[in-house]
């Protein structure tokens, strides 16, 4: 392959715009599919995923990539990635014009059609829809990109085509690689009879990609030229051999969907489940899907994982607190925090500072004071339910509570996030619930996947030595998604103290049973300052204990509310 590309003359254009490169294998596939994605993005929209074989699906919307071309040499030289990006530019083109639709045009026209005639005249649309999108690429840098894959396809092919001199499998291949260059040669007078047909319509495609009327003009017109030229051609090509006996476009059985093949690139590398699982979770990180994080701690065979989504479905609000609420809490913060001592040094009263007594005569300025002042650093996550049983006047208290505890977390040296979770059409959304100094809120909707958000937000928390809390704030049991023990195991894993706040909550002891005595129970928004100090004493001394026991805090079971 290397090879095919030195002599394609690759020009590396790549490496003047990728720089998230790494040796690591799994980061630098996993950086390679954001690139492509972004090079994917300036072809158009609805070009479809793009994945490495292997990964998590196989549907037709997918541009799968063979990993057999890259592995094993990291970071991927640039000459390689400029094929890749050829490859993904050439398949995005494709559905950005709609190939499909030329493809149904021209079987709906062809059904009466002999199957030997059939075959032949899909290699015609199916090499026309390669020159026009090669076409349609000229237009941008892409072009040359794509004029690389092109000349290494073609190079691809020559070995298969054989030592016929005259086949429709060679007339296609000619038709191709003469498309930009018509003074080139097949080299044998009854081929170049037919090419010089072919030509005709070359000039046309490429007039074809300017034609106004929008996209479904130019896959009609398209469509009808592939028609045309197969009638001047057909009889000149009567009687030649084929060497793939294959249709290359058929319907689905039973179905009006359609199951267009455009690449004849065999896949001949699949990643390994692990490596697939790792490229997933490091691409979740940056992208709305985040099923693949849920999946690498529930793990992957958990039948309960359910799909999961960010999404910032959210709108302002202006919700009232209580200062002095506001200032209990803070007091209650600053009472279980840690302290750091401070020194006050050139003072005129307080204790002798020993290395200022030279001062003593001059301004009296010889004393010092000690202060042991509270130092919130810490890590926090709210986490809030918003599933359906949580609309009316609870979430108008959850709003309170998630303003109350932002106005008293905020400031410090705190790093405060907080997110609200909610169920669609079986999809667990996350959505943040912070916008700088702005608390949002949203509208609560269908069941509760605390589970699999308690494992989201614990991912989303920065990696530091500071201490991390979630406050989680729910209503009920979870009952979707993956186990919630599953997600407090992790949490302990983590090293991140996890609470939970019960708003209103009708089965105490499930709820007991679900998350030990983590949780404090609120019926009415003045219980919030003491619900937060009793999980702060409960959590903090659980940690010194377990601390002075050389161990890991281990979560107790409650047997009662």
């Amino acid at each position: 392959m290397d090879r095919l590309i030195n002599e394609a003359g690759a020009a590396g254009l790549s490496r003047y715009w990728r720089r998230n490169i790494s040796q690591l294998e799994s980061s630098e596939l996993a950086y390679a599919l954001r690139a492509l994605e972004k090079v994917a993005g300036h072809v158009g929209h609805n070009v479809g995923r793009i994945e490495w074989a292997g990964m998590s699906t196989d549907d037709t919307d997918v541009i799968v990539l063979d990993p057999g071309l890259i592995m094993g040499d990291y970071p991927i030289p640039a000459s390689m990635f400029d094929y890749l990006v050829g490859i993904v530019v050439h398949e995005a083109l494709h559905r950005k014009e709609w190939t499909d639709l030329v493809w149904k045009k021209s079987h709906e026209a062809t059904l009466d059609m002999p199957v030997r005639e059939k075959i032949a005249f899909h290699k015609i649309v199916y090499t026309g829809e390669d020159i026009y999108v090669d076409f349609f690429s000229q237009r941008n840098i892409l072009g040359e990109y794509v004029r690389l894959a092109r000349e290494v396809e073609l190079r691809q092919e020559e070995p298969f085509l054989g030592d016929i001199p005259v086949s429709l499998d060679r007339l296609v291949h000619h038709w191709r690689r003469s498309a930009f260059d018509q003074n080139k040669s097949a080299g044998v007078e009854q081929m170049d009879q037919v090419l010089r047909l072919l030509h005709e319509s070359t000039g046309e495609l490429r007039s074809i990609g300017f034609a106004s009327g929008g996209v479904v003009r130019r896959c009609e017109l398209r469509a009808r030229l592939y028609l045309e030229t197969w009638k001047k051609i057909a009889p000149h090509v009567e009687g030649w051999k084929i060497l793939d006996m294959s249709l290359l476009w058929y319907p689905r059985d039973g179905s009006e969907k359609v199951r267009p093949i455009r690449r004849k690139r065999k896949v001949q590398t699949r990643l390994s489940a692990n490596l697939a699982q790792d490229i997933e979770e490091k691409l979740a990180a940056h992208s709305a899907d985040i099923t693949p994080i849920i999946r690498k701690v529930a793990g992957a065979d958990n039948p309960d994982v359910v799909p999961t989504s960010r999404w910032d479905f959210n709108n302002p609000i202006s919700p009232v607190v209580d200062p002095r609420m506001i200032g209990r809490i803070q007091g209650v913060l600053q009472s279980y925090a840690e302290r750091v001592t401070v020194y006050n040094r050139g003072l005129t009263s307080g204790r002798v500072d020993r290395r200022r007594l030279y001062r003593a005569p001059v301004n009296g300025r010889c004393f010092f004071q000690k202060q042991a002042l509270p130092n919130l650093d810490w890590n926090i996550c709210l986490l809030v339910d918003a599933s359906g049983s949580m609309a009316g006047a609870r979430w108008r208290m959850v709003e309170s509570i998630v303003a109350t505890l932002h106005k008293a977390f905020h400031g410090f040296r705190n790093r405060l996030q907080a997110f609200g979770y909610f169920e669609v059409d079986g999809v667990c959304m996350l959505s943040s619930l912070l916008d700088g100094k702005r608390v949002l809120s949203i509208p609560p909707s269908g069941q509760t996947a605390s589970g699999q958000a308690i494992i989201a937000a614990a991912y989303f928390m920065p990696k530091d030595a500071r201490r991390r809390f979630i406050i989680h704030v729910t209503d009920g049991e979870s009952n979707f998604g993956c186990d919630v023990q599953i997600g407090i195991d992790h949490c302990l894993a983590e090293r991140i103290h996890l609470v939970t706040l019960g708003v209103a909550c009708k089965d105490r002891e499930a709820m007991v049973e679900q998350y030990g005595n983590g949780i404090r129970f609120l019926d009415h928004f003045g219980q919030l300052p003491g619900a937060i100090e009793h999980l702060l004493k409960w959590t903090l001394l659980g940690e010194a204990k377990a601390l002075m026991a050389g161990s890991r805090p281990v979560r107790q079971k409650a047997s009662a509310v």
